[in-house]
């Protein structure tokens, strides 16, 4: 999915343009909730992995100017990365985004998957609105509640709601199965540790933080963070360095040096060796045409 389509390929245009109502970026991902007029047509490029939730009854017609206009429920759309998407609406309606990197979807999965492991959607213009329609629904319904709320629950909490549409989306993706794993960390002790990782990536996290914060020694820390995760304390946040870097280097704004430092890395040297060891591949494999490289 990485190689698909480059941000600075993507264009969008609507003949009515809708009014933004809510929006939050976050790394690798972006949300929105848009106002859509009494009618119009649109006509854009999917750079991302987009998952649509459409609020109101519209009317909607796909395909050439001959075609009808049918009622569409409150339903769910999903498309991949390089879909052209094209049509007309009839009748205001509102209707929440979300938009999700390359990066981001290898994150959740552990490896980049191609646009076919999608499971692409329509809304229920010609199908009868389903449990799908129903689950995404309430999983974007419930972003927006946090977002307008001012995020009370943590990074970690909307990341892991975009990571459940992720998985809710892909063919043949599994989430991981729930609870605590024996000799692991509870749910509770896991989400704390993730919420500091988070909070001191671009800086250094010890063990010695991450246990006091837990009340246990480090020992029985990192052999419970290593049942819980798969991976070690230090394998575990270099990932998240490497995550957090490749979202700010699809996001375009920064030099490579200086998403380096953002990610908590010593330099730019340092990150490439690590994009090398855990992607295979150097940080600037992710840069678009437009990111500076200094």
């Amino acid at each position: 999915m990485a190689n698909i389509i480059r941000h600075v390929d993507r264009w969008e245009r609507y003949s009515t343009a809708p009014t933004l109502l809510l929006q939050h970026d976050d790394q690798g991902w972006e949300f929105r909730e848009m106002e859509y007029g009494a009618g119009g047509s649109w006509d854009h490029f999917t750079a991302r992995l987009h998952v649509a939730s459409h609020l109101d009854l519209i009317r909607q017609r796909i395909g050439p100017a001959s075609a009808p206009f049918m009622p569409v429920p409150p339903s769910a759309a999903i498309s991949a990365p390089g879909d052209h998407l094209a049509g007309s609406w009839e009748g205001a309606g509102r209707a929440q985004h979300v938009l999700i990197s390359p990066g981001f979807v290898a994150a959740a999965v552990g490896k980049d998957v191609g646009a076919d492991a999608v499971a692409r959607r329509r809304f229920a213009r010609i199908r009868d609105v389903d449990q799908r329609d129903a689950i995404i629904y309430h999983l974007m319904n419930t972003l927006a509640l946090e977002i307008r709320g001012k995020n009370p629950q943590g990074s970690v909490f909307m990341q892991t709601l975009v990571t459940a549409l992720v998985h809710h989306v892909l063919e043949n993706a599994v989430l991981a199965p729930a609870g605590r794993k024996k000799g692991g960390l509870s749910p509770r002790q896991l989400r704390l540790v993730l919420d500091l990782i988070d909070a001191r990536l671009s800086g250094r996290p010890s063990l010695v933080e991450f246990a006091e914060l837990l009340d246990v020694s480090t020992r029985y820390f990192c052999r419970a963070f290593r049942i819980s995760t798969g991976a070690s304390p230090h394998q575990f946040i270099l990932r998240r360095r490497v995550e957090l870097a490749r979202g700010l280097i699809e996001a375009g704004r920064m030099s490579l040096s200086e998403v380096a430092i953002a990610a908590g890395f010593v330099d730019h040297a340092q990150m490439t060796a690590t994009f090398r060891k855990v992607l295979n591949l150097s940080p600037s494999h992710f840069r678009n045409s437009e990111t500076p490289t200094n």
